[in-house]
């Protein structure tokens, strides 16, 4: 009797303990954690989807509060906007969380840019004002922050404006001060832009529900790690960020002297990381002939001409436009007297669609292929999708330099043999400027810009402006054209060697 008395109390502590130990999550924000305009706001609001698909291990409370924002200046009405003045606030921290997530900053829009211009740096330090109220709990919780705001939708009245855009920046800042995880929630929504967004900012149900899912995906699942070098070549070698289209992505194995070259790399310690398979390799004559010939020829001279270990963080795809490896508050960034500094590229940003549907991109050669390859491969060519999956993820590696071999997609209207016409001149500086700002992490990292070369295309407004970009940027222009390099035939040349040396030579210059 003793012994059954005993197991039924342990049962009973035990379940108490369970409930006892409940993880309370916080969902703080503006009027889309509240769930406006949701028919049914008490089980459609995405807090409440979040808490059926975390389970009973979990206690999820809505501390939404509809039109509010970071800045602790500004006034709604007679009132404060800031969340940080909010009863739901007070109420959320007195409930003592274990995990915050916090959405806001869309009510921001309209002040960002103008309130930055006379106070730099404000939006980003109350924001960490509001979420330190949470880091001093006794609970110490986990935060989380939308990074990328859900977008806006035609027909709002910002659905143009750089706003969020350049907010993007200041959330990575947040983000880090705060040792807090960010939450893309741009991307998952994007697509349902026209559906999802019955007034063109709040979700329906079917959108809060996309964000319950991302959320519940965001705490369950660890977020991928910043690309690090390997240990043992880290101190000792060269690292070289190889980026670009076609041409960059095309395979040793398909040009001229790829047995020598692929047996070449047995003298040599040569590793690579891919951007799309995110994957780390050591390059051997058995594996070397699968992977990009610009850059394991390059890398073959690197390591000849420095006696290092040569690392090629490798970042690519095939016809993919400048726009795919820029970040969106790079195209939507401002000059020092507030203006936009690529305005071509702000209108395509803003548009807040990819490639395929985006009115803005005057490549229709690209928009076409987008939608073509979209049933059968990765979408590789959205906006910012290289600078998401592989140039962000390699932000705090330090690089020796830069190579950069793309162009054919942002130099004419069309490619094959009817390629169109050159693409406006202002358009296409702008994505010269954009991409050597975005790529270099200082003035003094190498950045080599392989020129378009010979061929049967109208590329010579395109080089001229290439060159000039270098000049203008203190980059290095490799004039293939001048040395006579490419395929008059052939957007793709085999003879891929002579460019790889070429850019070798200009390197060991450069880093003199």
């Amino acid at each position: 009797m003793l012994k059954h008395l005993v197991v039924w109390f342990a049962i009973v502590l035990c379940g108490t303990i369970a409930w006892a130990e409940k993880i309370k999550v916080a969902c703080i924000g503006d009027s889309i954690t509240f769930g406006y305009t949701l028919p049914d706001r008490a089980a459609k609001a995405y807090p409440t989807q979040l808490q059926a698909l975390l389970g009973e291990d979990y206690e999820v409370r809505n501390f939404g509060n509809s039109g509010r924002g970071i800045y602790l200046h500004s006034w709604r009405g007679k009132e404060r906007r800031g969340y940080r003045y909010m009863k739901e606030h007070k109420a959320a921290l007195e409930w003592q969380p274990d995990i915050v997530i916090c959405n806001l900053g869309i009510n921001d829009n309209g002040e960002f840019i103008k309130h930055e211009a006379t106070h730099p740096g404000a939006w980003a330090k109350d924001y960490c004002t509001l979420l330190k109220d949470y880091q001093a709990l006794p609970t110490k919780p986990k935060l989380y922050i939308w990074g990328k705001l859900a977008p806006l939708a035609p027909g709002q009245n910002f659905y143009r404006s750089a706003e969020p855009f350049l907010m993007q920046t200041e959330l990575k800042k947040v983000a880090k001060e705060m040792n807090a995880t960010l939450i893309d929630m741009q991307e998952p929504l994007r697509d349902g832009l026209l559906t999802l967004f019955p007034d063109k900012i709040h979700p329906n149900p079917e959108g809060a529900k996309i964000i319950a899912e991302v959320t519940h995906q965001a705490l369950t699942t660890p977020a991928p790690k910043p690309v690090t070098l390997p240990a043992d070549v880290k101190d000792t070698a060269e690292v070289w960020l190889c980026a670009g289209q076609s041409n960059m992505f095309w395979p040793l194995g398909r040009c001229e002297g790829a047995n020598d070259e692929a047996a070449a790399t047995a003298k040599h310690d040569i590793r690579l990381w891919n951007a799309t398979s995110d994957e780390w390799v050591k390059i051997t004559p058995h594996n070397a002939k699968q992977w990009s010939a610009m850059a394991i020829s390059f890398a073959i001279r690197r390591a000849e001409a420095s006696g290092k270990p040569v690392v090629i963080l490798l970042v690519c795809a095939g016809g993919a436009p400048t726009e795919a490896f820029l970040d969106e508050a790079t195209m939507a960034a401002l000059t020092k007297a507030r203006k936009p500094a690529y305005p071509n590229l702000l209108k395509i940003v803003t548009d807040r669609r990819q490639i395929d549907t985006n009115e803005a991109f005057p490549g229709t050669w690209c928009a076409r292929e987008y939608r073509r390859r979209l049933k059968a491969e990765s979408k590789w060519w959205g906006l910012g999708v290289l600078h998401r999956q592989g140039i962000a993820r390699i932000s705090d590696i330090p690089l020796t330099g830069i190579l950069w071999y793309q162009g054919e997609s942002n130099a004419t209207t069309g490619v094959g043999p009817r390629a169109g016409t050159p693409l406006p001149e202002d358009y296409m500086r702008e994505t010269l400027q954009a991409i050597v700002e975005e790529l270099r992490p200082n003035k003094k990292t190498p950045f080599l810009m392989v020129g378009l070369p010979v061929m049967d295309r109208d590329w010579e407004p395109y080089r001229k402006l290439q060159k000039d970009v270098c000049k203008e940027k203190g980059a290095v222009y490799l004039d293939t054209f001048a040395a006579g390099l490419g395929d008059k035939k052939d957007v793709h040349p085999r003879k891929k060697i002579p460019f790889a040396e070429m850019a070798s030579e200009a390197a060991t210059k450069a880093l003199k």
